[in-house]
């Protein structure tokens, strides 16, 4: 493919599988010409199921100077900040798998690394290019329902993920790889709050850990003060038998509400007139965006923007990191800012 991007797939696991190559591929003027993974299994595996035409790497070093022009990296968490350095510093454009960094001081690194190479960093926050979020962020800074006063976020599964949806990637429930549902689904909801109604000032959070064979928390319930004066809960856990998710925003002028009908839609609650005081109906969605994969091509060929900066991934994080500070401590956390 003349005069194609050619970008690299860093880590080919079940997230590359699921995610980032049918993205890729999905998009125009795109080659992935390189795959690094220490398994030489899981990089033949990948390019068998896609057909895929690219060269194989164990060594980052060896597979950053295969003449790139950027890399998707879809290792575990710990890796990330590193990795997404060397990246940086070998010249090339960053796709990073959520959550970019452990730590909020990690996240800065590495933001500071792309601004300063003149580099894009994304960070894959999925929520972006999902038609019922995008909507519900734009009606809140529309003022569909006046000033945001409290946001409840609720996010609760029947299994871990290496149970449930990643069956065998152990390193998603082990601290030595940063694991926990803090840094697994909350780092999605923990972004969403922070889009849709402002940066958090601090939190008071309880973690606990209740399955035996894991050591990180497997449960989160955080309250949270955003800069505006708005409150916040956020509602996280692995061992719920039945699953489930609930997002509610209430205003000055009305509510918000995800997961109350088909988990989808996005309802709009209205004060009505004398005897029929609520009125509710399900809010129009955007038109589907392009993908994470879509957007980052775009943003480094300078067509837009990318949706999900580094400067979003970061703000997470720091989001995250003051949930687990607080859940040890049992003590207020003030989010670390940029």
């Amino acid at each position: 493919m003349a005069g194609a991007l050619k970008i690299g797939v860093l880590g080919c696991g079940k997230i590359a599988h699921e995610d980032h190559v049918p993205g890729l591929l999905g998009a125009k003027g795109v080659k992935i010409a390189a795959l690094c993974d220490p398994l030489p299994e899981q990089m033949e595996a990948l390019s068998a199921k896609f057909g895929l035409d690219a060269a194989k790497f164990t060594d980052l070093a060896a597979f950053l100077a295969s003449g790139l022009d950027a890399v998707v990296i879809c290792t575990p968490n710990r890796l990330h900040p590193d990795q997404t350095l060397a990246a940086l510093k070998a010249g090339l454009h960053v796709l990073c798998e959520k959550p970019m960094a452990p730590t909020a001081a990690a996240a800065d690194k590495m933001v500071s690394a792309a601004r300063n190479a003149g580099k894009i960093l994304q960070i894959n926050h999925t929520l972006h290019y999902w038609p019922a979020f995008i909507a519900l962020a734009e009606s809140v800074r529309r003022g569909d329902i006046g000033r945001v006063v409290h946001f409840r976020c609720l996010r609760t599964h029947d299994s871990t993920p290496d149970v449930g949806w990643s069956p065998g990637a152990t390193w998603f429930v082990q601290k030595v790889w940063n694991g926990g549902i803090v840094l697994d689904i909350g780092v999605h909801m923990a972004e969403l709050m922070h889009w849709a109604a402002g940066p958090v000032t601090e939190i008071a959070a309880m973690t606990s850990r209740r399955l035996a064979h894991i050591d990180v928390p497997d449960n989160a319930a955080a309250l949270m003060r955003f800069e505006s004066g708005a409150t916040g809960v956020l509602e996280l856990s692995w061992t719920i038998p039945c699953g489930g998710g609930l997002l509610e925003v209430y205003g000055e002028k009305g509510t918000l509400r995800m997961g109350f009908n088909d988990g989808m839609t996005l309802e709009l609650i209205t004060p009505g007139r004398p005897g029929k005081p609520v009125r509710v109906r399900a809010a129009k969605l955007p038109p589907k965006p392009p993908n994470s994969q879509q957007a980052f091509v775009r943003a480094i060929l300078g067509k837009a923007p990318t949706p999900t900066p580094g400067e979003v991934g970061r703000d997470a994080v720091a989001l995250c990191e003051a949930v687990l500070k607080s859940g040890e401590s049992g003590k207020f956390v003030k989010v670390r800012r940029f």
